[in-house]
């Protein structure tokens, strides 16, 4: 789960812009498959503060065909297009480090590896959004 340090005045929350549901992985287009879905969920758009730490990791809903919940894992992550703010860098699906400077950056995640429920899929993307202040 993403978390807001609020000692640092980081306030988090990533773009999940997908048409459709935006908890929907798999693009723009939304085309994820039922029971199934990747998000950087914690706001609308994520603000960070130019100096201070900003966290933010990915978040999937994952059911078995009779609707409980289950485990989902990836293998690796990248960015595919756009960029992160100079300072971040993601790792293992997080999206972590000091920002360094001021503006806005968008970029649009890519997570391959993904397993949901014990079934491989295709890989997932994810738009994200992040202003730097």
């Amino acid at each position: 789960m993403g978390r807001v340090d609020l000692g640092t005045g980081v306030l988090l929350g990533l773009l999940a812009g997908l048409a459709g549901c935006p908890h929907r992985g798999s693009g723009a287009g939304g085309g994820g498959p039922e029971g199934f879905a990747i998000a950087y969920p914690d706001a609308a758009h994520a603000t960070a503060k130019t100096g201070s730490h900003f966290y933010a990791k990915p978040e999937g809903r994952c059911n078995y065909d009779d609707g409980r919940e289950a485990r989902w894992t990836m293998t690796s992550t990248h960015v595919v297009s756009g960029e992160l703010p100079p300072g971040l860098t993601i790792e293992d699906g997080v999206i972590g480090g000091v920002p360094t400077k001021a503006g806005t950056y968008q970029a649009r995640i890519e997570l391959r590896g993904v397993m949901c429920a014990g079934k491989p899929y295709d890989a997932q993307t994810v738009d994200i959004a992040i202003t730097v202040k």
